[in-house]
């Protein structure tokens, strides 16, 4: 930047932002060594606020969807449910006497079931996926059978009860359930179906007595290689059990608290341990002659988290080789599974998501951010030299048990949506000397209409995605407030990946500019829609995740940046002159992007741009803010592009990628991007962006990771950019400038 641009850096340290400890991980294929990473690898990630989020772990690892869940919920254990033929399934308990099966298209449950004994504790799914077991705090053991098909959950069995409650399952294959008990016990029961034993308990271990309280078995793991049962308990110890014999064989006091989660490799060679001290533990069977009489070692430990390990999870393919963890610090740690001891390890970002939590309304500088369900209010003022540059002006408390899943305010500031899964809210903001005064509208359209995505085209009017995946439009001041205007979408095209992961088609991207909408499916399709007329048509098929998207009207193109942090630039003009797919700009610097860029592992998260200056484009993600000059070619550089994939262990790194499935979609649009694509690698610099100025007082890319943890950036004014950081110690409940009552609605 230089100095004459004079730009007014607003680091807003106020926004409270807070999130769930992670309390569950589950990742939807089981390990394979000898395979391909399939492209439907996913890993789903629960938290104790009752929201589960889906990570893929290409690309440095990005998150591809949130579910909101409601209040007072969590996220105890996952389970995925992946059989060929069939969609991938989800399930968790939290808290409740039901199982729930998520319904990922929608974000909905598509089905609970009451297992009708206790409050569920734990939860395992057997080999063949077609059973899960939960335990509950009656000391009950349900065996639910789920091959039905989805949505379909049905009572089979309930083992033989005991009385102490059950804290973990385990199952071995398909024939015995392990579980872990309040009393310090494990249990084992005969699962078998026809067995004449079935539902009884064939074996008890006890682990050692603590001497002030009851002990825990907080965790139990099968390694059926060794034919071993594997226990943490709150006692700190590691346990290896004889399955045969029912016996001890090996302990270690390794942990100096309760140890909470267990997990191991595909080879039964390598198990891990953590809990409450915070460390990981590797142990390591030292063959050194005959398996049978191999002995478990421990090796190494890392002290990596800040705090309570709640869970461990591990994938181990061809291209893969993961250990994440995660717990009350709340950010997801990647591992490298065979290189623990001493290899690189990843914590992802706190808020690293394409669903925002948090927009700017520049007409009258508000901060709006919610979470759960409550909105806050801030106003951002233009004394820049004051200690009191901001105040909460408007803290809403909404009644409703579902958790906010998007908010949109009009342009002019005095209209909000709140949207909920099966809910939409509207509310006029007046100002009030140093608060808004706030009420509530009605429109008995939206009341009864969740939205995944709300924008507002003008005052009046809004552009909505529907839970279901239906896209409307609606005038908030039409006298019927019945009425909404229903928007047909080019379809997609079914591959393997989105038969196989329903959300794959869903939209998760909505911008408006002028008398456009531009919508972005997870897929990486992006179409047009003229509101005016509701055509649409397809714009790209990128067959990419696509983190950002903005619609710059002034230059009549739509950028996009992909999970690969690349930068697309597409036409909307039309006419001979005008008519590639890319512009002049994407042809020349796609490819050619700067290595902070190419290198960084932070995803772009949002892009801001002004009208009087749209040449001058805003890019952030968690950890740096860039700028870029669209009316210059970025300096071409002479060093080596970076590689596609590190090879720290951290990232998928065989050939697999977002979707193997381009070769079965026929599209001319597919076949368009394809042709320019080709272009990029073979042509350089035969292009001219117009308007291209190479004053030296404009500078084409600047880029600066002094902020961390960033929450939000955008322009709040034509020369004031305003980055939301995580929030600073000093301001706490009593600060003046946060003092203010909650509205309930």
């Amino acid at each position: 930047m230089t100095a004459q641009e004079n730009m007014i850096v607003h680091r807003s340290r106020f926004v409270e932002f807070s999130a769930g400890n992670i309390t569950a991980l589950a990742f939807s294929h089981k390990s394979d060594a000898q395979k391909l990473t399939p492209s439907e690898l996913r890993l789903a990630l629960g938290r104790s606020d009752g929201s589960i989020e889906i990570w893929n772990p290409r690309e440095n690892w990005f998150q591809e969807l949130v579910i909101h869940s409601g209040r007072d919920r969590s996220i105890e254990a996952l389970c995925w449910r992946n059989v060929p033929g069939e969609a991938l399934r989800l399930f968790s308990i939290g808290g409740s006497t039901a199982v729930t099966e998520w319904d990922l298209a929608t974000g909905l449950p598509l089905k609970n079931h009451d297992c009708n004994a206790g409050v569920i504790w734990s939860m395992a799914i057997n080999e063949c996926q077609d059973k899960l077991a939960v335990g509950c705090d009656n000391g009950t053991v349900v065996i639910i059978d789920v091959s039905g098909g989805p949505g379909c959950l049905e009572y089979d069995t309930i083992l033989t009860r005991q009385e102490a409650r059950i804290l973990t399952l385990a199952w071995n294959k398909d024939d015995y359930v392990i579980g872990g008990c309040s009393d310090g016990r494990i249990r084992v029961w005969s699962a078998l179906k026809g067995a004449d034993d079935r539902g009884r308990i064939i074996h008890t271990m006890k682990v050692d007595k603590s001497k002030k309280e009851s002990t825990l078995v907080w965790s139990v793991l099968y390694l059926p290689q060794s034919h071993q049962i594997v226990s943490g308990d709150s006692t700190g110890s590691v346990k290896f059990w004889d399955w045969d014999h029912a016996t001890l064989t090996q302990s270690f006091k390794t942990h100096m608290a309760d140890v909470l989660t267990l997990t191991r490799d595909v080879a039964g060679n390598s198990v891990f341990s953590a809990g409450v001290d915070r460390k990981i533990f590797h142990f390591q069977r030292n063959h050194n002659g005959a398996q049978k009489d191999a002995k478990w070692v421990n090796t190494s430990n890392r002290l990596i988290h800040g705090n309570d390990v709640r869970a461990l999870c591990s994938y181990q393919s061809k291209g893969a080789d993961f250990l994440v963890s995660g717990g009350v610090e709340k950010c997801l740690i990647i591992n490298s599974l065979s290189a623990f001891a001493d290899g690189k390890y990843r914590k992802m970002p706190l808020l690293a998501s394409i669903s925002k939590n948090m927009i700017i309304n520049r007409e009258q500088r508000l901060v709006v951010s919610w979470y759960a369900s409550t909105v806050r209010i801030w106003h951002v003022g233009q004394d820049f030299d004051g200690n009191n540059n901001y105040r909460l002006v408007c803290k809403m408390v909404l009644k409703d048990e579902q958790n906010i899943t998007t908010c949109a305010i009009s342009p002019d500031g005095q209209v909000l949506v709140v949207a909920r899964p099966s809910l939409t809210k509207l509310f006029h903001l007046q100002p009030l000397e140093t608060k808004l005064k706030v009420t509530k509208l009605d429109n008995s359209l939206l009341l009864r209409t969740g939205c995944s995505l709300v924008q507002f085209i003008d005052n009046s009017r809004i552009a909505a995605c529907s839970t279901d995946g239906e896209l409307f439009t609606v005038d908030l001041e039409s006298d019927q407030d019945d009425e909404m205007s229903l928007i047909e979408l080019p379809e997609v095209p079914q591959t393997k990946s989105s038969a196989k992961i329903p959300y794959m088609n869903k939209i998760n991207h909505l911008v408006v500019g002028g008398d456009l909408l531009v919508v972005g499916r997870t897929c990486g399709a992006v179409d047009i829609v003229n509101q005016t007329t509701n055509e649409s048509r397809p714009l790209v098929r990128l067959m990419n995740f696509i983190t950002a998207m903005l619609l710059n009207k002034e230059r009549e193109s739509i950028i996009l940046v992909t999970a690969e942090n690349k930068i697309y630039e597409f036409n909307l003009k039309s006419g001979k002159q005008h008519s590639s797919l890319l512009t002049d700009w994407s042809k020349n610097n796609t490819d050619n992007l700067p290595m902070q860029l190419q290198k960084s592992t932070d995803k772009v998260l949002g892009i801001s741009y002004t009208e009087s200056d749209p040449n001058m484009v805003w890019f952030w993600s968690s950890s740096w803010i860039s700028r870029i000059n669209f009316s210059q070619d970025l300096p071409l550089s002479n060093r080596r592009k970076a590689k596609k994939h590190d090879r720290d262990g951290l990232t998928i790194t065989d050939d697999s990628n977002f979707m193997d499935d381009l070769a079965d979609v026929e599209d001319e649009n597919n076949l368009e991007l394809t042709e320019a694509l080709q272009f990029l690698s073979s042509h350089t610099r035969r292009f001219k962006p117009e308007g291209t100025s190479k004053s030296k007082d404009e500078k084409s890319f600047f880029f600066t990771d002094k902020y961390k943890l960033i929450y939000h950036a955008d322009l709040i004014a034509e020369k004031e950019l305003i980055i939301v950081e995580k929030p600073s110690q000093a301001v706490g409940p009593h600060h003046k400038a946060v003092d203010l009552p909650k509205l309930l609605f």
